[in-house]
């Protein structure tokens, strides 16, 4: 919103278009815009979902690697089995979120975890 102004306050110009009005307003404008797809968009809160995947399918890699955590005591298809079922359901989670981001703000504010938490 702030930059919609300073393009609305720059074309008051009286009446004397230079080139440095035109650009002044070209770069509001072009502001206003980049703000309005990085807010439409949430570039942010989807580069942290898919990165907090990330870890969690890396994190899940080396366990099964190692064989510690949930596949310490399993034979090797067991584990392999658990294996992709968690990672699955990792992924299953971050499509969850995905389709959460594409809802209207205002759903999307009551089911969503801010990135902060």
């Amino acid at each position: 919103m702030r930059s919609l102004t300073t393009t609305v306050a720059a074309l008051d110009t009286r009446s004397q278009f230079t080139w440095q009005n035109i650009t002044i307003v070209a770069i509001g404008f072009t502001v206003t815009l980049a703000a309005a797809f990085t807010g439409y968009y949430k570039y942010r809160e989807r580069s942290y979902f898919v990165l907090q995947t990330s870890d969690a399918i890396e994190e899940e890699a080396n366990a099964f690697t190692l064989g510690i955590g949930p596949y310490s005591d399993l034979e090797e298809g067991e584990a392999l089995e658990l294996f992709t079922q968690r990672v699955e359901d990792r992924r299953n989670e971050q499509r969850r979120r995905q389709q959460q981001l594409d809802q209207p703000a205002d759903q999307a504010s009551r089911s969503i975890p801010s990135p902060a938490a």
